[in-house]
């Protein structure tokens, strides 16, 4: 939405009683669904979030006069609506903190209330809270507040239906997958379900950078060697399948190829395997082709810096 009102909307605003826009919008937060997350998309006349904006504005702002001043559920009602409408307003992102790091407020269910708002946020149909290191960083803070009070979190869940919800709404979200590194590392007992996680979502995104070295992340953190043969020649042999059949020559995939194939000391077969699926995808480019050109840097970087296989 642009930051700059018509005549004819501000006319409008000036009409109406704000207050039961904000209402409605702040009371939606207030009652979020125990077990899912809200979809939100904006649609149609953005003047009823003017107004509730306008009204939130105001609280803030009178708040504010006394820094001091206790953080009431009126406060933390504006701040939602300020998050909605600007995802980087870090003041209250920080408002929001200090009234749950009120005297007994730090709890698990008042952590988890907050959570679910955090990510109704970060999951919606809105192209700059998909991305916001401010809704991230709030949501970090969040976990590892909860984390600290040694209560058992679904880290798992946490990545798919949050993290990888927001790469899918906004591709190359580095900040998204920075923040599942930050999850994968309160349980890194865990990479080995995340990497199959990870490599569907990216045979669903395939251009997804960040993705793709979130997946080659995975790989790298499992401990277990065994488990992590299994796992890195699993996902070798979807990948080149999936780009043998739909000749996948962006430079995400091959990237991802060509560190895994030489950083992960793969066999022989998994090797040449590699080789040939980057020949024969290499050989139907034009010579002059810029796709041919990252199939070449690809096949000569993997050689040049591949790890001896471990035998």
């Amino acid at each position: 939405m642009s930051r700059a009102l018509d005549k004819d909307l501000l006319s409008q605003l000036k009409l109406e009683d704000p207050r039961p826009a904000y209402i409605d919008i702040s009371n939606l937060f207030a009652n979020l669904p125990q077990s899912e997350l809200l979809e939100i998309e904006f649609l149609g006349s953005s003047h009823p979030l003017v107004q509730a904006f306008f009204v939130a504005h105001r609280i803030l702002k009178e708040h504010l006069v006394d820094s001091g001043a206790f953080i009431t559920d009126d406060v933390t009602a504006a701040t939602s609506i300020m998050l909605l409408m600007d995802p980087e307003h870090l003041t209250a992102a920080n408002l929001r903190k200090r009234a749950l790091s009120a005297s007994g407020n730090l709890t698990k269910d008042a952590i988890n209330r907050e959570i679910r708002f955090v990510d109704t946020l970060l999951t919606a149909r809105l192209h700059r809270h998909t991305k916001s290191p401010t809704l991230w960083s709030h949501r970090r803070w969040l976990v590892s507040s909860y984390l600290s009070l040694e209560a058992p979190r679904d880290i798992r869940n946490d990545i798919k239906y949050v993290v990888m919800v927001a790469g899918g709404r906004h591709p190359r979200n580095y900040v998204a997958w920075q923040h599942a590194r930050f999850l994968l590392d309160s349980d890194p007992s865990l990479a080995t379900t995340i990497a199959f996680d990870a490599k569907d979502f990216c045979l669903k995104n395939h251009s997804d950078t960040s993705a793709w070295s979130f997946l080659s992340d995975c790989i790298a953190r499992i401990q277990d060697e065994k488990s992590r043969r299994v796992v890195r020649s699993s996902v070798l042999d979807d990948v080149l399948t999936m780009t043998r059949s739909f000749r996948w020559i962006n430079e995400s995939v091959w990237v991802f190829l060509r560190t895994v194939v030489a950083r992960e000391r793969v066999t022989e077969q998994d090797f040449e395997r590699f080789i040939t699926a980057n020949n024969r995808l290499s050989a139907a480019m034009p010579h002059s082709a810029a796709e041919r050109v990252i199939l070449t840097r690809a096949r000569e970087w993997c050689v040049k810096h591949r790890l001896p296989e471990v035998t």
